[in-house]
């Protein structure tokens, strides 16, 4: 009797881990389909749980949100949001370098770039880069508006999410020379005025 019910204990707890365990993959494939098909806008917590067959309540059990799910999904090695959250912090008159800076350190620290790189590979495929757009849109731009101080802020958020979804293009998967190759400091050399100037420059 002892040992029967000390062998039927662990396994119930490996069955209970490797079920979870398996859902959250099923989530993850589910949510790559859907944000490609879908764009980011489009695809819902909803539909991607139904995809991956759970209820959409252990999609945020173990995501959060949907920002948070896209991120895990492309296998993005940091949270963007975190870095940008992170660089807001800074002086404001060292923001601009500080975002590009933070962004940058983001994405060299996965080779590949992961999912996301992958997709936007893809020759002609539209979808993608919809999906990658409207996440910068929607995500990036949209938590920088707080720390503008100029006029227009909606146009310069998306300025700014522009700037960085055309560096991470360049740089990740076009590969361009020697902009691939160019340390993290010095493109926030670079580019961080330009953002900065976004960010409190005088409307033209």
């Amino acid at each position: 009797m002892e040992t029967s019910a000390e062998h039927s204990g662990p396994a119930r707890r490996r069955g209970r881990w490797r079920t979870g365990a398996q859902s959250r993959e099923r989530i993850l494939e589910a949510a790559r389909s859907c944000f490609a098909q879908r764009g980011y806008d489009r695809a819902t917590v909803r539909e991607i749980a139904g995809a991956a067959g759970v209820d959409p309540a252990m999609v945020h059990y173990f995501f959060g949100s949907k920002s948070r799910l896209f991120v895990t999904a492309m296998e993005f090695p940091l949270n963007p949001l975190d870095e940008i959250a992170e660089a807001l912090d800074a002086d404001p008159e060292e923001l601009g370098g500080r975002i590009v800076r933070r962004f940058v350190e983001s994405w060299d620290a996965s080779p590949g770039a992961g999912p996301l790189a992958a997709l936007l590979r893809s020759p002609g495929d539209v979808r993608s880069e919809t999906m990658f757009s409207e996440y910068i849109r929607r995500e990036i731009a949209a938590h920088l508006i707080p720390a503008i101080s100029g006029e227009d802020p909606e146009l310069r958020a998306e300025l700014i999410g522009s700037h960085l979804m055309g560096l991470a293009l360049s740089r990740y998967v076009l590969g361009l020379e020697p902009l691939a190759s160019a340390t993290p400091e010095t493109l926030a050399s670079w580019i961080g005025p330009v953002i900065q100037y976004y960010l409190a420059g005088t409307t033209p």
